[in-house]
C-alpha cells in the first residue's frame, strides 16, 4: 500500500537557491559507486516474507533472489534463479530447475532445499505473508525436493499467471531468515538507522552476468534515505545527490520541466488509484451510529456522488491525473471495464438517496434519523502535498451534504497502526500501489478474508453478501483457464465495487518520475519499481557527476 488544503511553501524560491554538498537533510555521503535516492518513511520490515508496505516492498525487490522476475519492460515472466521452469498441463504442477553453482551473498551454497524452505515459510498461516493468498488454496500447496537443483510444487488448484507469484518470494537460507543481511539478489541490507537511511550493499555473489561477462549489478550500493520532504529531495537531486525521483509530485513536475527538461518524464496514466473508505470493522472503537452510516450503501454512494473528481485532478495533481471510478486503471486496457454504470458526480442525487435512508438536514447540518450530526475525520499520510489538496476539496464538497468533516494528517508509522492494529478511525484517503496488470495481484485486497480487505479486515466469514460474491468471483478469475470468464468475473466485480462503494476511487494519478543524467541502463516503465525494476544494469557515471559541481 502506497500510502492535502495546505500547501507548500512558494518552490521556485526554495529551487532557486544555492546549496552545498552537505545540504542539511541528506542522511548520509554518498559512496563511490552508490546509487542514491529517498523513500518517504521507515521500511515496516526487513523480512521479505512479511513485506505489506511500499518501502519494505522495495528493499525485497533490491536484495531479494527469485526463482523468476516478471520483466517490468517486456511484461514476461523470467527465470532468474531458476535456470528454467515448466508447468503441467492442468496448471498445478511446477518443476523448478536452479542453476548451478549459486551462493547467498555469505558464500554458502544455495540449493533447492532453501528454495522449498523459504516458500513453504511464506505459506505459513504464523508467517501471515501476503503473498500466500496468492496461491488461493496456500495449505493445499505441497513441496519436493528430489535433487539439489530441482524444486517441485503442487498446487491443489491451477493459478492463473502463477509465475508472477514467485517474483515476489525472496530465497533465504533455510532455517537462518537473516532479514534481508544474507540474500541471493543484487543486493543485501548492510546498514539501517532509524529515520536516516538503508544502506544497500553489492552481493558479490550473485549470479548474474551482462551480455560481455561482467559481474552484476554495476552499482556497488545503494542508499535509501528517509525523507518525507519533497521540497527537500528536490534541491538534492537538482545538486546531483539523488539519482532519481520515482513519483515525482505533480507541483514540481512543471518546475522541473522548465529547469532540466530532459530529466523529468510524464508517462502517462499509472496502474495505481488514490480512494477513500470508511470504516466499517465491527471491533473499531467508533460509536454504534457511526459504524451504521459506513456500512450504509446510500451513505457511501452519496459521498462518492458530492465528490467533484475533474478538480481533485485539475488542482491536486496539476492536471497529471485523471477521474477514477474503478479499481482498474484504463491504463491497464486488458481489464478495465468501460461499460460499468458508475455513480457521476450529482449532488442533488446525493441528497435524496440520503434523504430517503433517513438522513435530515438541520439547517446546513445533515443529521441521521436519531439525530445524530454526520460528522467525521478523514485520516491521510503527511507530507503529501496532492493527498492534503484531496482531502481539503472533497472536505469542502461534503459541506454541500451538509457533512462536518476535519482532516488530520499523521506520518506513515503511525498512519499504518490505525489502520491495521487499532482500527481507530473513521474515513482514511491513501493509494493503492498496483505492482502488476494482473487480478491476480488484487487478490489480497479483495478477499474477504484478507487483513489488507481495508474497510472491514480479516472477516471470518464475509460480512455482506456482495461481498460473499467478490470473494467467488475473485477466486474465478484466479482458477479459470477460460479468458472469456476470467474477463466476465473481474467485470462483475467492478460493477459491485462501482455499485456498493466499499473504496470511492478518486483519480488515477499519472507516472511522474525524475532522472539524473548521470545515470546509465535505465529502462523507465509504469509498473512499480518503476525506474529501477533492472537495478542490476544501471549504473551512475561518476565523470559526469564529478564534472557537473
Amino acid at each position: 500500500m502506497r500510502i492535502s488544503r495546505v500547501l507548500v511553501p512558494s518552490v521556485s524560491t526554495i529551487l532557486a537557491a544555492t546549496i552545498t554538498v552537505a545540504c542539511a537533510g541528506q542522511a548520509a555521503p554518498r559512496l563511490p559507486g552508490e546509487l542514491a535516492w529517498t523513500i518517504g518513511y521507515d521500511p515496516k520490515t526487513f523480512d521479505p516474507a512479511k513485506v505489506d508496505d511500499q518501502a519494505s516492498e522495495l528493499v525485497r525487490y533490491l536484495t531479494g533472489g527469485v526463482l523468476l522476475r516478471f520483466n517490468r519492460s517486456t511484461q514476461k515472466v523470467e527465470p532468474q534463479l531458476a535456470e528454467n521452469w515448466s508447468l503441467s498441463p492442468d496448471g498445478r504442477t511446477l518443476v523448478f530447475k536452479l542453476r548451478g553453482g549459486l551462493q547467498f551473498s555469505d558464500g554458502s551454497k544455495l540449493t533447492s532445499r532453501d528454495a522449498a524452505w523459504s516458500i513453504k515459510r511464506v505459506l505459513s498461516p504464523e508467517t501471515g505473508a501476503p503473498t500466500a493468498e496468492e496461491f488461493i488454496s496456500p495449505a493445499g500447496v505441497t513441496l519436493e525436493t528430489p535433487d539439489e537443483r530441482t524444486l517441485i510444487v503442487h498446487l491443489p488448484k491451477r493459478v492463473i499467471g502463477i509465475g508472477k507469484v514467485f517474483d515476489e518470494i525472496a530465497i533465504e537460507p533455510a532455517q537462518r531468515p537473516s532479514e534481508g543481511r544474507v540474500t541471493a539478489g543484487p543486493f543485501l541490507v548492510a546498514d539501517y538507522r532509524r529515520s536516516q537511511y538503508v544502506r544497500l550493499r553489492r552481493n558479490p555473489h550473485y549470479f548474474a552476468r551482462d551480455n560481455n561477462g561482467v559481474q552484476l549489478p554495476f552499482a556497488t550500493g545503494i542508499r535509501l534515505d528517509v525523507v518525507d520532504n519533497h521540497e527537500q529531495v528536490i534541491r538534492l537531486f537538482e545538486h546531483g545527490e539523488y539519482d532519481v525521483i520515482d513519483n515525482l509530485p505533480p507541483d514540481y513536475f512543471g518546475l522541473l520541466k522548465q529547469k532540466a527538461p530532459g530529466a523529468v518524464r510524464d508517462l502517462g496514466a499509472s496502474l495505481n488509484t488514490e480512494q477513500m473508505w470508511f470504516n466499517q470493522a465491527p471491533g473499531a472503537p467508533l460509536a454504534e451510529w457511526e459504524k451504521s452510516w459506513f456500512r450504509s450503501q446510500a451513505f457511501r454512494v452519496a459521498v462518492s456522488r458530492s465528490i467533484h473528481r475533474t478538480d481533485l485532478a485539475r488542482i491536486a495533481y496539476e492536471g497529471h491525473a485523471t477521474p477514477a471510478y474503478s479499481f482498474i486503471s484504463p491504463a491497464n486496457s486488458v481489464w478495465y471495464d468501460r461499460t460499468i454504470t458508475v455513480p457521476h458526480e450529482d449532488t442533488e442525487a446525493a441528497k435524496a438517496s440520503l434523504f430517503r435512508a433517513g438522513f435530515r438536514m438541520n439547517g446546513s447540518v445533515l443529521t441521521d434519523s436519531a439525530g445524530h450530526t454526520v460528522k467525521f475525520s478523514i485520516l491521510t499520510n503527511a507530507g503529501n502535498a496532492a493527498r492534503m489538496k484531496m482531502a481539503t476539496l472533497i472536505q469542502e464538497d461534503l459541506k454541500s451534504l451538509g457533512m462536518q468533516v476535519t482532516v488530520v494528517a499523521l506520518d506513515f508509522p503511525a498512519l499504518i497502526e490505525r489502520l491495521m492494529h487499532t482500527q481507530d478511525y473513521e474515513a482514511c484517503l491513501l493509494g493503492l500501489e498496483n505492482v502488476d496488470t494482473e487480478p491476480n495481484a488484487m487478490m489480497n485486497l479483495w478477499l474477504s478474508s484478507s487483513p489488507n480487505h481495508q474497510w472491514d479486515p480479516s472477516e471470518k466469514t464475509p460480512a455482506t453478501a456482495w461481498e460473499a460474491e467478490i470473494d467467488k468471483q475473485i477466486q474465478l478469475q484466479a482458477t479459470s483457464p477460460a479468458p472469456q470468464v476470467r474477463k466476465a468475473a473481474v467485470d462483475r466485480v467492478q460493477q459491485i465495487v462501482a455499485d456498493q462503494q466499499p473504496f470511492i476511487y478518486l483519480v488515477y494519478p499519472n507516472v511522474l518520475k525524475a532522472i539524473s543524467p548521470q545515470l546509465r541502463g535505465v529502462q523507465p516503465t509504469i509498473l512499480t519499481p518503476g525506474l529501477v525494476w533492472n537495478i542490476e544494469a544501471i549504473s551512475r557515471d561518476e565523470g559526469r557527476a564529478a564534472a557537473g559541481r
